[in-house]
């Protein structure tokens, strides 16, 4: 098998994780939301929307023509957002990487691939997560 072709397959079981992740998490969030929000709660989802705006417009331009540049895109639009709540005083709450690493060693079991891809791939998704979910750490807390 070629490089390229070995190099595509891994690309596409990881957007296909990052999918099951994505879809996993979006549903969680439709199961599990809290009647009403703190005002501390209220301010992270505020803050978030606008980073992920930011982290949207940084690759509003940006056309994917192979599996590589979306990968690109999509680190580029992550740090963007990273950025933007590391500059609002948010930063990744440890007991989110605590509770994510089983979950992501299922996931790379299962897809074949590194823990350390699987928990990027899971991060990529849940900076994004800005609401809180029943028994799930935030993934952002204020510092």
């Amino acid at each position: 098998m070629h490089k390229t072709k070995k190099l595509l397959i891994i690309i596409g079981l990881a957007l296909a994780l990052g999918a099951n992740i994505y879809f996993y998490t979006s549903q969680a969030d439709a199961l599990a939301k809290p009647e009403s929000l703190t005002q501390a709660q209220t301010k992270l989802i505020t803050i978030g929307e606008k980073c992920t705006d930011f982290g949207e417009r940084a690759v509003a331009n940006d056309t994917p023509i192979i599996e590589f540049q979306m990968i690109v895109r999509l680190t580029k639009k992550t740090t963007v957002i990273s950025n933007c709540m590391a500059d609002n005083g948010y930063n990744r709450n440890p007991a989110w990487r605590k509770h994510a690493e089983p979950i992501a060693n299922a996931a790379a079991a299962k897809a074949n691939i590194s823990a350390s891809e699987a928990l990027t791939n899971l991060s990529r998704t849940d900076l994004q997560v800005f609401e809180p979910i029943k028994n799930r750490p935030d993934y952002w807390v204020k510092s």
